[in-house]
């Protein structure tokens, strides 16, 4: 029997997505591609529950003093730690964005580096 865990999606990881969402609304005028990948988002974010050290660590792991893990959805990476027996979703953060250095780094959605 595996370890359950727990899924804390915090405030900011669920504001990166908000924002994403309502990106994807403005660019297809059409509510339904923007909920189903939010939807998406959320099924992808349960699938933590087991084994969330499984997934890779950050590439720029280096920039903090703690593990940070990263499972990719569509076009971005749901960054997360483990602390005992919950798995905290810090950041939903596009994979094209300039590397990650603080966990308070925002991501334009649309835009080129």
């Amino acid at each position: 029997m595996s370890l359950a865990y727990l899924v804390d999606i915090t405030d900011a990881a669920l504001q990166d997505a908000r924002e994403h969402h309502q990106y994807i609304l403005k660019r297809s005028h059409d509510r339904l591609p923007a909920d189903d990948w939010f939807k998406g988002l959320i099924d992808t974010t349960d699938t933590l529950e087991t084994l969330p050290a499984s997934c890779p660590r950050i590439p720029e792991q280096d920039n903090f003093n703690f593990p940070l893990y990263q499972r990719l959805y569509a076009s971005h990476r749901i960054i997360f730690r483990i602390d005992k027996d919950v798995v905290r979703i810090l950041r939903v953060y596009h994979s094209a964005a300039r590397p990650l250095r603080s966990l308070h780094q925002r991501a334009k959605h649309g835009k080129q580096r």
